[in-house]
């Protein structure tokens, strides 16, 4: 393969990672806040549980997506080192 495809197949790798990485920020966020507004809704509260699984989804999201993130970039220097080798 020749550089400028490697450059592109590289490249295209990283944007997969970064939309992916912050899909696994949001989505924790938006389900906290869409499960915390149901609940609220059908026990009558004020807005406590929406406001506590949102903060929630707030702390979750940004841990999924470092071990996520980690965890693909490993494999992708391993499969790199495979290929050179």
């Amino acid at each position: 393969m020749s550089q400028g495809q490697e450059d592109w197949k590289e490249a295209i790798w990283a944007i997969a990672v970064a939309t992916q990485a912050g899909g696994a920020i949001a989505f924790p966020v938006l389900m906290g806040l869409a499960v915390g507004w149901w609940i609220d809704n059908r026990l009558h509260t004020l807005p406590w549980i929406t406001l506590l699984l949102t903060l929630v989804g707030i702390v979750v999201g940004p841990i999924i997506a470092y071990r996520w993130v980690t965890g693909s970039v490993k494999q992708h220097m391993r499969d790199r080192n495979k290929e050179d080798a």
